[in-house]
């Protein structure tokens, strides 16, 4: 029994039929009420009667023994302690034959506090998304907050939700003066992301602004860093219009959901400033950082309160962001974000604890008279849409939105749900009134909110009340239908004819309106098995792991493993079976990758389990394994149609694609290492599926996929296989695809869409949006064209062989730089001199000013000296001096083919063969370009010309055959040709002295110069452009050619 109201946690006054309670002095005491008293985090006494004239609290012996206490009574005193380790709780005295313990008394040791004025402070710590003590204590000096009355916050020990949660290390000094002096002065944005795991709603990503001035903060949920700028230019539209002025300037990283061009166009357009932080310097963005550290750390909390559902934590993120925008007060304003955003003081009375169980009332059902009136849930947040609580049903499995709502913020753990409206005698219902409304700009309403409760279903006839009962059922529509209707956006949606109700919405399988985020491509849910950890950590940035062993001792990387056996088990890769005798069984391993972004920056660890391929047995394990790649030049191809044709290109990744490809064959392999079932170690899988490292993987997933393809009407290319058209409405749709990776595009934009919904239903996708990095390229597309180069490789490449430091110089090579054996000179390493070869081989995917100079180097790896190693060093001092050199492919030229043809005669020192140069442009748009060593010795200029002119036919009969598949159809192709022989021999089929010996394959030339596919025609020496594939030059001459390709700084561009 207890005297004092203030120390129940809940308490119900509704005792009218309760008994009066008869003192020792046959006096009696009128029972007020009954309820709960907390006396520690974990446990409470319940059943405690509220007494009237009550002169001492009395402690329930009986209840103490059932919260783990023992008590021993001797003739002077009592003490009680812990049943497990016997520590010694309080101790108390025997005083006319009662035993009192005196809380106030020096005397007694306490070490355990049962009960003090501040447990109200630790519930309302705890309802307030587990804010710090010390800012509440604040805020109610203050009186920034209302809602709270004879609510004391005292930090007198530990909240272990918070010490999980919270603990970090020490910080670091932040900026003493305010920068901006209004609202949308300055904006900060951040996203962080992926997680490992989706939300509840399928997003992976969130995206934190945080206002300058007010430090109030807005969040948004994704499922793809592409949906950064369309949700930016929305905010930034409802921003403005709401608070009446304009956002001046926003600052973020240098990340490419931020610097694109679409947030650029916007920003120009609108007439914002982008700011931007310098690279790996996040301080310069902290505002937003913090911020961000503070949303997981208080989400992560309320997580581990109650032990909620880990795909609840966009929920959780909402949530958090929900309160501390109400709850921390400006570091120099003194005044709350919201009081700063609205002019008034946030209103906390109907904030409770997340995650905390609750019983949701059954309003829009018809109930038997017997039936239960509630279902029971959890609290996940507040409606920013309607006054209202967000809680996740059990009995539907929906989040719903509403009204009518009773907490238990003890989790039931009294067997009973209690009243805990002790908000200074305010009820929960009164409290809800309170609730602002709105998403950008949320406001409380200035008047009470009158509730109109419905009428009662008794009054409704009986043939009404049967239409009521019929439409809600039409709204529990299966889960695939639900997916199918939010992946088919042209869908007609059912209307349910039910009628409206103010009070309570329900969502079935998250509809647009109240999930966080946007569901686009349906409800995706994910396993999650490990600790929620902050953004900066999602991924492992150390060095990546050699073996099994370190792995395992990462967990960063141990849930890596894992998301790949997940796709194993989503893809019904395997199925575990006995091991069959005679059988042969292929070993598997992982191979552990750091995923980097542009920027250099690990974005993700990828573990990939792989099968030992080598071991396998052709025509037992495997039969054919050809499968075909998109060429470099297929892919220049395809950029330059987009920029002649001013359509915006995307790519798509498919996620762990060999694991969807069928395979034929009788294939076992050995369970995972480290991930062996331990119920049957010996066991083996059989394979469903294709696994990489199989010999036979890559062409079981471009079967598959281009079965796939085709089945949904498109046209796979003539020549090129990797291609794939279809055409709608005098519309194209182009794809080409490089094994999992995919470059699309279209005239009309919705296309697009539809082919990443279209591959999303059937293919996990791991990243879809604007084509920026692709197989090295770096790609940007702007409104004057679009530019594309390798910076990033060029600057690992002078990282790699150590030449950051070395001297910049202005041409590849020197004029008279003819390289020879070198007999009598130094050998080098082989291994170091093949490896720079390699390298830069595929530099000149991008850079063709390097294509001679390398190719030339290339000929001498089978035994390389000194000279020929400074030649190479030459090479990487040029591109020391032009790091930001890439291909610029215009907008407006005319898209017509053209080629150029030249060759050196016996350029070649050592066995005076000569060198073919050839280049071919679509408009002025650079598509491809060759220098090689002619196979046999050419006897004149004439002969190593005409040759070089045939090689150049090929290429160009191959672009014929490649851009019918565009739609372009073209006759005869200029060939442009700086030697008139060549042009003559070519054009007059003479045979001669000096030509009857050239090999009748290079007389194709002439044979297609009669067919009218080609025209050779002449050109100057001075205009000749594939001078530059065939001979060193001059400065002036190189640069002059250099431009004349197009391959340009990007620093030559405006940026927009």
């Amino acid at each position: 029994m207890n005297k004092d109201p203030r120390m129940f946690t809940s308490l119900d006054e509704d005792v009218d039929n309760q008994e009066k309670i008869t003192f020792g002095d046959n006096s009696k005491g009128k029972v007020k009420g009954l309820g709960k008293v907390a006396i520690s985090n974990d446990n409470s006494i319940t059943n405690v009667l509220y007494v009237q004239s009550l002169s001492f609290n009395l402690l329930s012996v009986g209840q103490l023994c059932d919260l783990g206490f023992e008590c021993l009574f001797k003739k002077k005193e009592v003490i009680v302690t812990k049943e497990d380790d016997n520590e010694v709780i309080f101790k108390g005295f025997r005083h006319n034959n009662l035993y009192v313990v005196d809380f106030s008394s020096d005397e007694v040791d306490v070490k355990t506090c049962l009960f003090t004025k501040t447990s109200l402070g630790w519930l309302w710590h705890r309802r307030l998304a587990h804010v710090g003590m010390g800012t509440l204590k604040k805020l109610m000096k203050k009186e920034l907050i209302r809602g709270l009355k004879d609510v004391t916050f005292e930090k007198d020990k530990l909240c272990s939700a918070c010490q999980a949660g919270k603990q970090v290390a020490n910080t670091h000094p932040t900026k003493a003066y305010l920068s901006t002096s209004r609202v949308l002065e300055l904006l900060h944005m951040d996203l962080f992301g992926p997680t490992t795991y989706a939300s509840l709603g399928g997003n992976k990503y969130c995206l934190v602004i945080v206002d300058d001035f007010s430090r109030y903060t807005w969040t948004f949920f994704l499922q793809d860093k592409a949906e950064v700028a369309s949700i930016f230019k929305k905010f930034a539209k409802n921003a403005q219009n709401q608070f009446d002025v304009k956002i001046k300037k926003i600052r973020s990283d240098n990340g490419k959901e931020f610097d694109n061009t679409n947030i650029e166009e916007y920003c120009d357009e609108v007439g914002i400033k982008h700011e931007f932080s310098s690279t790996y310097t996040p301080q310069q963005n902290g505002v937003v950082e913090r911020k961000n550290r503070t949303l997981i750390t208080l989400a992560r909390t309320m997580l581990d309160e109650y032990n909620t559902s880990e795909k609840m934590w966009a929920e959780a993120i909402n949530t958090a962001c929900y309160a501390s925008n109400r709850l921390f007060p400006h570091k120099f304003l003194e005044k709350t974000p919201y009081e700063l955003l609205n002019g008034k003081k946030p209103d906390v009375s109907f904030f409770r604890v997340f995650g905390c169980k609750c019983y949701i009332y059954k309003k829009r059902q018809h109930l038997g008279k017997f039936q239960r009136r509630c279902d029971i849930g959890y609290l996940v947040g507040y409606s920013s849409k309607s006054k209202a609580y967000r809680v996740f049903n059990h009995a539907t499995n929906m989040v719903e939105e509403t009204f009518d709502v009773e907490f238990d913020e003890t989790n039931g753990s009294q067997g009973a749900s209690d009243n805990l409206d002790d908000v200074g005698g305010e009820p929960l219902r009164d409290a809800m009134k309170n609730m602002p409304v709105g998403d950008i700009k949320p406001k409380e309403d200035d008047d009470d909110v009158q509730v109109i409760e419905p009428p009662s279903t008794s009054h409704v006839p009986q043939d009404e009340d049967k239409d009521v009962r019929d439409a809600h059922e039409d709204t529990q529509v299966t889960h695939e239908q639900a997916v199918a209707q939010a992946q088919d956006v042209d869908a007609p949606q059912p209307t349910p004819q039910v009628a409206p109700r103010r009070t309570s919405h329900l969502l079935q399988d998250h509809s647009q309106d109240l999930i966080i985020g946007s569901p686009s491509r349906g409800v995706t849910t994910r396993s999650r098995h490990a600790l929620f950890i902050e953004h900066h950590a999602f991924v492992s940035l150390e060095d990546e792991p050699k073996t099994i062993e370190e792995a395992l001792r990462d967990a960063d990387w141990i849930m890596a493993m894992q998301e790949e056996l997940n796709n194993f088990s989503r893809n019904q890769v395997w199925t575990l079976e006995e091991r069959p005798k005679d059988a042969r069984v292929i070993g598997t391993k992982w191979v552990f990758r750091n995923k980097k972004d542009d920027q250099g920056k690990v974005v993700r660890n990828k573990a990939r389990l792989v099968a030992k391929g080598f071991s396998q047995v052709e025509g037992l394990d495997f039969g054919e394994t050809f499968a075909p790649v998109a060429r470099l030049e297929a892919i220049r191809i395809l950029l330059a149609y987009a920029s002649s044709h001013d359509i915006k290109l995307f790519q798509m990744d498919v996620k762990s694609a060999f694991l969807n490809g069928y395979i034929n064959e009788l294939v076992y392999v050995e369970q995972p290492p480290g991930f062996e079932d331990p119920r049957y170690p010996k066991h083996v899988y059989r394979l469903s599926k294709a696994l990489y490292g199989l010999k036979q993987a890559p062409r079981a997933w471009y079967e598959r996929l281009r079965d796939f393809l085709i089945e949904k009407g498109f046209k796979i290319g003539k020549v090129d296989t990797t291609l794939f058209t279809k055409k709608m409405n005098g519309e194209i749709f182009i794809c080409q695809v490089y094994v999992d990776d995919i470059i699309f595009g279209s005239t009309n934009e919705d296309f697009c869409k539809e082919f990443g919904d279209l591959m999303s239903k059937e293919f996990e996708m791991s990243m879809i949006g604007e084509l920026s990095f692709f197989l090295g390229f770096q790609v940007k597309q702007m409104k004057e064209g679009v530019f594309i180069s390798q910076e990033k490789y060029t600057q690992d490449l002078l990282k790699r062989f150590k030449m950051m430091d070395c001297k910049p110089i202005k041409t590849p090579m020197a004029s008279n730089g003819h390289l020879d054996l070198d007999e009598g000179g130094n050998p080098i390493d082989k291994t170091l001199y093949r490896s720079m070869i390699g390298s830069l081989l595929y530099l000149t995917a991008s850079r063709p000013d390097i294509m001679f100079s390398v190719c030339m180097c290339a000929r001498y790896q089978a035994m390389p000296m000194e000279s020929h190693l400074i030649a190479v060093k030459r090479i990487l001092r040029y591109l020391k001096y032009t790091p930001c050199l890439g291909l610029w492919y215009p907008k407006g030229a005319r898209f017509q083919l053209v080629g150029y043809s030249d060759s050196d005669y016996a350029g070649c020192r050592i066995d005076r063969k000569s060198t073919s140069g050839g280049c071919h442009f679509l408009g002025r748009s650079l598509v491809s370009w060759m220098s090689k060593k002619q196979n046999s010795v050419a006897l004149s200029t004439a002969e190593a010309e005409y040759i070089a002119a045939g090689a150049c036919c090929a290429q160009i009969l191959y672009m014929k055959q490649t851009l019918l598949d565009y739609e372009v159809v073209l006759d005869k192709v200029p060939l442009l040709c700086d030697n008139e022989s060549a042009v003559k021999l070519a054009n007059n089929p003479v045979q001669h002295t000096r030509t009857k010996h050239i090999d009748i394959r290079h007389h194709f030339l002439r044979d297609h110069v009669a067919k009218g596919d080609i025209s050779l025609e002449n050109v100057g020496t001075e205009n000749q452009l594939a001078d530059i594939f065939t001979k060193p030059l001059d400065e002036a001459r190189f640069c002059m050619l250099r431009n004349e390709l197009n391959v340009l700084d990007l620093s030559n561009f405006t940026k927009r």
